[in-house]
């Protein structure tokens, strides 16, 4: 009798799960029926906005970058070491993050004895290797819109501490899109220009190009990064978003300028990832051809 009531139990809790899963995917369909005219009384869509903008925390909280840790920093006199400290892994991530692919891209060392920019001199297992790692750097560039991008838009859209912190956050953003588009163009240089060398030696220049993405993030040591998490906790909480507008209460609907906010974070989210992966395809497909 016991096992039969252990399994009865077992199952009402399935059914409990499978019902909030169900529940859940219900809102989904209902959200996309109203899209085109969503509003912030309807409790769906609030729902929805909430759940995204907690969503966006977590991925602001999540990412330790330096250019999160520069917004949220004392600057004060009484805090040297750590205004130091800030200034220093900012100029270091800038420099590693943009300026160096940004170089190998000007001067065009690995591909400037080349006749053209499009040998196709590399083996076919050269090519799926190239192939393989290219791909890998696209699926690192979506991931990092997704997490890091969404954390800073989240900082940028939802947590004001001023104009001057956020200019931190426009860096972030800008230094995030201008080392991808010159990693990227860097890789495709070094994989063309020693394509018909060892393999090795494209996996270390994808990593090295891979790691010129997250190097702000990679600046960050354990105890900065808590520090940081810890600040951007305390001034992202739910009554302090938009200004202090807040996002309403659970089941009830949102204010019209944090409804607002997270719509347009979304839609943007949304045609940068289209554009990511129609460039990062096409960028896949010439780079596998030249190599």
């Amino acid at each position: 009798m016991n096992m039969m009531e252990e399994e009865g139990q077992s199952q009402q809790k399935h059914q409990s799960a499978l019902e909030i899963l169900l529940n859940i995917d219900k809102e989904a369909a209902d959200l996309k029926t109203q899209h085109k005219n969503a509003s912030p009384d309807d409790i769906v869509c609030a729902n929805w906005a909430r759940l995204e903008i907690r969503s966006a925390r977590s991925a602001a909280l999540a990412t330790k970058s330096i250019f999160t840790h520069c917004f949220i920093a004392p600057w004060t006199l009484s805090s040297p070491v750590r205004c130091a400290y800030a200034l220093v892994m900012l100029f270091l991530a800038i420099v590693v993050q943009v300026a160096v692919p940004m170089i190998i891209l000007v001067t065009k060392q690995p591909i400037a004895d080349l006749p053209n920019g499009c040998p196709r001199q590399s083996s076919y297992q050269t090519k799926i290797i190239g192939f393989a790692l290219s791909l890998y750097f696209v699926s690192q560039t979506m991931s990092l819109c997704i997490n890091k991008l969404r954390g800073l838009g989240f900082l940028h859209s939802f947590v004001d501490l001023g104009f001057g912190r956020s200019l931190f956050i426009l860096l972030g953003i800008v230094s995030q899109f201008l080392g991808m588009a010159a990693a990227g163009g860097a890789q495709f240089m070094l994989f063309i220009g020693n394509a018909d060398g060892a393999f090795i030696v494209l996996v270390l220049q994808s990593l090295a190009m891979t790691f010129c993405l997250t190097v702000d993030q990679n600046l960050m040591g354990h105890q900065n990064g808590s520090y940081t998490t810890a600040r951007v906790s305390a001034v992202s909480k739910d009554d302090l978003l938009c200004n202090g507008i807040g996002i309403g209460e659970d089941g009830g609907p949102i204010p019209k300028k944090s409804f607002d906010s997270i719509k347009l974070m979304i839609v943007s989210e949304r045609l940068l990832l289209v554009m990511i992966v129609f460039t990062g395809l096409g960028w896949v497909i010439g780079l596998t051809y030249c190599m």
